[in-house]
């Protein structure tokens, strides 16, 4: 990924304005204009800074693995279409409250069936491959052709039915907020911040084990 000389500039600008208790949008079309960024580096500090309470707060949240036998709630296309964006190229980044995100791409759609088999096939085999117990994988309803993604994921799974259900949700955020099982799966801002249980980050931990992929951390750069 291919940043500007003045992005860190921007970056620190950008969390010193949020942690004075700036407005996002404001904030960032005021760093954005004054460094001239890129829409895509607009983006990644939309996305992918938060102020330094929300880090901590999400950060404490983070396990690197499960313990055997974990029940985990997964924001499924919150997890898929990171994928997608990742095998479509789009740019992925860990975020300052240590959650891997990308810069805006496939949400809400899938352009390419070929995208959606792949990432499906992807999700599914690591989901066999986890020792854990009970999954529970949450589906947007008003996604265009949840219905479908469901039954497929669903057939991918279907030795497994026993231990993994593949839900249907006006809001998928509900059911992951109010979870009380061990973990959930999830990179939305909102989700993470208001569940009661560990995050672990199946999109980063799928990418990495799979690929040994690398990722930009805002954490660090620049420093």
């Amino acid at each position: 990924m291919k940043l500007s000389e003045d992005f860190a500039l921007a970056l620190r600008d950008y969390r010193l304005l949020l942690n004075r208790g700036y407005p996002i949008p404001s904030t960032l079309k005021l760093v954005g204009d004054r460094y001239r960024l890129s829409h895509t580096e607009r983006m990644i500090l939309f996305r992918g800074v938060l102020d330094d309470e929300k880090n901590e707060e999400i950060n404490m949240k983070l396990v690197p693995a499960l313990p055997k036998n974990a029940s985990l709630a997964i924001d499924g296309f919150n997890v898929l279409f990171t994928l997608i964006n990742y095998r479509r190229g789009h740019p992925l980044f860990i975020s300052t409250d240590g959650l891997l995100r990308d810069a805006g791409g496939a949400h809400g759609r899938i352009e390419r069936t070929e995208d959606w088999d792949w990432a499906r096939t992807l999700f599914c085999d690591t989901l066999l491959r986890l020792p854990v117990g009970p999954l529970w994988v949450y589906l947007d309803a008003p996604v265009s052709h949840s219905g479908e993604y469901r039954h497929e994921i669903k057939q991918n799974l279907k030795y497994h039915e026993a231990s993994v259900q593949v839900m249907l949700e006006d809001c998928a955020d509900i059911p992951l907020q109010t979870f009380t099982g061990t973990a959930i799966a999830s990179s939305d801002s909102t989700v993470v911040l208001r569940c009661a249980t560990a995050i672990f980050d199946l999109a980063r931990y799928i990418l990495e084990t799979t690929y040994h992929a690398h990722f930009l951390d805002l954490r660090t750069y620049g420093a």
